[in-house]
């Protein structure tokens, strides 16, 4: 039986008997994925080509010639191919999908198990008017399913009456709910309500204030001191036969030279983290409406993710120490990961990121969300200072006072250096107390911690998982006690709080489990 043809396929027509295929276009969209599939193995791949380039001789660029001329043959017949081999169709309320060239796939995907639909617009398919369907299910770490290459109306139509089910099954599922809704009534869309669209200048602020780059220096600071001993030999030859000549040997010269050197790969890392920043969140946009908030990101690749209102499990306020200096916060909403079981980690593609905002924004979206929070007047509550004695002593003084003693009959009085770590740790440690603090009003919680920026967690008790009551002898002397609250991919830990606020806390966190109706999820 003949495929439709894919640009007037819609909703109705996917139910027929016949096999649909994907637009001619997704033949790009395959060759993408596994350029991108092989880049992700780079240092290997890499390293495969610069060996045919250096061990090759004169012939090297026509041996490389040669391999870019047969991968791009073998990259345009696996495109068409798995293009051939992609077919799709519904059966109700089930995705049937037919997959792979040689390792053929028959998938079954029920609209039930859909947990997420993410509509991405890349670049390449914005000429065709078509975008990628992904559709990640419960239990997958990635998505399951992608229907690149399909027209924009059949995509949203897809999205609406699948997100429009697990309403609809979620309305019959909780008590709470006023009035039940028949599985297969599509309900009138709410208006949409925007809440927030980013400039280009908060999207570099973002680039500026989070902390990857810090990430990536210290990966790349690590790398050259790995490859100490292999480069030494050659940046002392290129000081001295290309520096030294123009700069004379003067150390002071040589030093600047050095830290103008450092400034520069920091200037230029930074430079990366506000165009990866820019291109990443590039317009973006979040508003909500039918009970979701809609997030639309993305310059080469548009991306529109959603989470259900009731899904959100916490509200992470980030604010690392350069986002302090620009006076801004990132907030993380945290939903229900799509890892196997439940301690594993949320997809990261799924990651619910609302960049560079003021409190005049995550204020009123933290009570949207959870409830009223008198911000104006909130104190949060300061752990024990017996948290900063209990941290010293394990942590640095006693393991510097068990290293002083070998270290002092090998090196003599300078093994008695290793003391002054204690004194050097004492302002981080103090900082670290400081900075925490929690909150609560008997039915949502806060709790924040630190070194020099912060993250606080606001979230509702009656979405705790566990929590967990713990006290060290010490503590149990003290009337003291640590708190474990594990929520949906996320643990938060609350140390050496008042033995009566953390039974306060532990007895109103199982009422609410216990008794509240709201949605879990």
């Amino acid at each position: 039986m003949t495929a439709p043809d894919p640009s007037a396929a819609t909703l109705e027509s996917l139910k027929s008997q016949a096999w649909n295929r994907l637009a001619p276009a997704a033949i790009i969209h395959f060759i993408v994925k596994f350029v991108v599939g092989f880049a992700k193995n780079g240092i290997q791949n890499v390293a495969y080509l610069g060996g045919v380039a250096i061990f090759t001789g004169d012939n090297r660029w026509l041996i490389l010639g040669a391999i870019a001329a047969g991968a791009s043959v073998i990259l345009l017949l696996s495109g068409i191919l798995s293009y051939l081999n992609f077919q799709f169709r519904l059966d109700g309320q089930t995705f049937l999908i037919n997959r792979g060239v040689f390792n053929k796939k028959r998938l079954t995907l029920s609209f039930d198990r859909i947990q997420n639909v993410v509509v991405k617009e890349p670049f390449y398919f914005r000429p065709f008017g078509l975008v990628a369907l992904a559709l990640e299910s419960a239990g997958s770490r990635d998505e399951e399913v992608s229907l690149a290459g399909i027209p924009t109306p059949l995509a949203q139509d897809i999205r609406r009456a699948v997100l429009e089910r697990r309403d609809n099954t979620q309305a019959h599922a909780t008590p709470e709910q006023d009035t039940a809704t028949d599985g297969d009534s599509v309900a009138p869309a709410a208006e949409e309500e925007l809440l927030l669209e980013q400039p280009m200048s908060e999207l570099a602020r973002y680039g500026l204030s989070n902390n990857n780059i810090w990430v990536v220096a210290g990966v790349a600071i690590g790398a050259i001191f790995q490859q100490f001993d292999a480069w030494e030999k050659d940046a002392e030859a290129f000081i001295e036969n290309s520096v030294i000549p123009i700069t004379g040997d003067d150390k002071a010269v040589l030093g600047l030279l050095f830290a103008a050197g450092l400034l520069a790969i920091v200037a230029l890392l930074t430079l990366f983290s506000v165009l990866g920043a820019i291109v990443v969140f590039y317009k973006f946009r979040l508003a909500y409406a039918d009970g979701r908030y809609h997030r639309t990101t993305g310059l080469f690749e548009r991306l529109e993710t959603s989470v259900p209102e009731t899904k959100a499990q916490s509200l992470q306020i980030n604010q690392p120490w350069p986002a302090l200096l620009l006076g801004r916060w990132h907030l993380v909403l945290k939903q229900v990961g799509f890892g196997i079981g439940g301690n594993a980690p949320q997809n990261k593609k799924s990651s619910f990121i609302i960049p560079s905002v003021l409190p005049s924004f995550y204020q009123p979206l933290s009570d949207r969300l959870f409830g009223d929070i008198d911000w104006r007047n909130l104190k949060l509550n300061p752990v024990d200072r017996f948290f900063i004695w209990k941290v010293m002593s394990y942590w640095f003084l006693l393991p510097a006072l068990i290293a002083a003693a070998p270290l002092v009959a090998y090196n003599g009085a300078a093994g008695l250096l290793v003391l002054a770590l204690p004194l050097v740790m004492t302002p981080v440690v103090m900082l670290r107390y400081q900075r925490y603090g929690y909150w609560t009003n008997g039915e949502i919680g806060i709790v924040r911690y630190g070194i020099v920026g912060t993250r606080t967690t606001v979230f509702p008790f009656h979405k705790v998982q566990t929590v967990t009551l713990t006290q060290s002898p010490s503590q149990r002397r003290r009337k003291l006690a640590t708190l474990k609250i594990k929520l949906a991919g996320q643990m938060l830990y609350v140390p050496f709080m008042s033995l009566s606020d953390a039974d306060a806390w532990r007895d109103c966190i199982l009422y609410e489990v216990e008794a509240s109706r709201k949605a879990w999820m």
